[in-house]
């Protein structure tokens, strides 16, 4: 099982921190990654996506980058704050005051982490003293950073090559692409200030969670952007967060009219293939020695065939990314749960039967970890999603008729506000949080080389399912998302099997 093995080093986590060693070699920029990075009518930035999407890996591939151009880059989360001061403050207005003068504490130790006596040549740059005092007013808080900005700019280059010393970043491949360095080119001599990890920032209160302060650190970084035009800032966010704290619980409504709208991370099925081969030529390097696509390394043969009537067969690589819902940590469960299989039945490569054994199980996982995260925004969501498993595929109307009848069986509450039944609101209230966690999706025609048809995605559309589009919505499909079909079997048949 030594190939497995290989294979298993880099379909590992998932996650941006558990990979950081081969996060240069694995990095798949998005289409929309121009989109993303244009700075021309803000210097802040909104990055919104679903969990898993990739955020937490971009945020650190620019901040790389921006370090490896010798700009002074500083990437905070939520840790980085006194989160529970945050909270305690009266109002949201003095949340933000509070968590604006923590960002400029934040910033100031993290430059300060990386000195290392470069900057000591000049008693005003000493960055410990930086630390803006409770009762500092913002005007002076302001002051003393603009002090701040001045004096740190001109060394740049050293406070950079110590941040890179300090991180140990991996250098063994530059991973700077050709948007990135356009972005810092024209943001040249800027100071990037990277949020992540928002969500962190949650309270919990009984059986909810208070999202004031996450709201606090998004509205601070927001405004410091504003106050500095040496700054530019980009926020992720989880989209179901950002609708929870937007939507749900009113947070900035005050000033959401003035923001930027926010942009999403998404990847294509293709740019989804191109993130798998990349980990598949790695696992091909340190196998058979050299950087090749070729599948037979690991897995059986290079097509498997579904099961079900039509018995089609599929590429493995195509069959993947459908399973992943348009996520790289999807992609990389599943070919985790494929290798696991796999050595359970004591095999050395990975097998269709593997597959056939494994896609309920991940189905039923994936309708969990939708639970697990709208469960804020609809806690019936799981019934929800239970009661419309009876078919892959509806025309509009079917679909509406199912949906309006939800809430007369049970009481159904999104955004905190009780649904009415039987109506057409209703309906458009529950398809839209489906479509959001991409449980269900508009299919259109398409024509490229692998299929005829393809997928409005929440993240292309976040508008899309709205009363004012209701002629446009009844002229589409509505299919649940291939991963769930095992699902439906099982709702239908109780006896699924291969």
């Amino acid at each position: 099982m030594e190939r497995l093995d290989t294979l298993n080093k880099y379909f590992f986590g998932g996650e941006a921190e558990a990979e950081a060693d081969i996060r240069n070699d694995i990095f798949v920029p998005p289409s929309n990654l121009k989109k993303i990075l244009s700075f021309t009518r803000s210097r802040y930035k909104v990055l919104l996506g679903a969990k898993g999407v990739g955020k937490s890996l971009l945020i650190n591939v620019l901040n790389e980058s921006a370090l490896e151009e010798s700009a002074i880059s500083v990437l905070l989360t939520p840790g980085d704050f006194n989160c529970e001061d945050i909270a305690k403050k009266a109002t949201n207005s003095d949340k933000m005051s509070a968590a604006y003068n923590q960002l400029l504490n934040a910033i100031g130790s993290k430059i300060g982490q990386y000195q290392s006596g470069l900057l000591t040549s000049s008693s005003e740059i000493n960055l410990h003293k930086l630390a803006v005092d409770e009762g500092l007013n913002k005007s002076d808080a302001i002051s003393e950073f603009s002090n701040f900005l001045t004096k740190v700019t001109p060394f740049a280059k050293d406070v950079a090559k110590a941040a890179m010393d300090v991180q140990r970043l991996n250098k063994n491949k530059n991973i700077l692409t050709k948007d990135i360095a356009t972005v810092l080119k024209k943001n040249q001599q800027k100071f990037w200030v990277l949020i992540d990890d928002v969500d962190q920032a949650a309270i919990t209160k009984q059986n909810s969670y208070d999202y004031s302060v996450c709201w606090a650190i998004v509205a601070a970084t927001i405004q410091l952007a504003n106050d500095f035009s040496e700054v530019r800032s980009l926020i992720s966010v989880r989209t179901d967060i950002w609708h929870t704290m937007t939507v749900g619980k009113k947070h900035g409504s005050d000033i959401l009219d003035k923001i930027q709208t926010p942009v999403y991370l998404r990847f294509t099925e293709e740019e989804l293939g191109e993130v798998f081969f990349k980990r598949i030529e790695l696992a091909n390097k340190e196998s058979i020695g050299s950087y090749k696509r070729v599948l037979t390394t690991f897995f059986e043969s290079r097509t498997l065939k579904l099961p079900g009537n039509a018995e089609s067969i599929r590429s493995w690589d195509f069959w993947i990314r459908k399973q992943s819902r348009n996520r790289p940590r999807d992609m990389v469960q599943l070919v985790q749960k494929l290798i696991e299989k796999a050595e359970d039945h004591g095999n050395d490569v990975i097998k269709a039967e593997d597959a056939y054994q494994i896609m309920l199980d991940y189905a039923r996982e994936r309708i969990t970890n939708i639970e697990r995260e709208y469960r804020e925004i609809c806690p019936q969501i799981k019934v929800i999603i239970r009661e419309l498993s009876i078919e892959k595929m509806y025309n509009f109307a079917e679909l509406v008729k199912i949906l309006k009848a939800v809430p007369s069986s049970r009481r159904v509450v999104i955004d905190s506000a009780a649904l009415t039944p039987d109506t057409n609101e209703a309906a458009i209230k529950i398809l839209h949080v489906l479509h959001m966690c991409n449980f269900i999706n508009a299919r259109v025609e398409a024509d490229n080389l692998e299929s005829d048809y393809d997928h409005i995605l929440f993240s292309q559309r976040p508008d899309l399912v709205s009363a004012d589009n209701w002629n446009e919505l009844q002229k589409y499909r509505w299919e649940i998302h291939p991963v769930f079909h095992p699902y439906i079997h099982e709702m239908k048949t109780s006896t699924y099997k291969f």
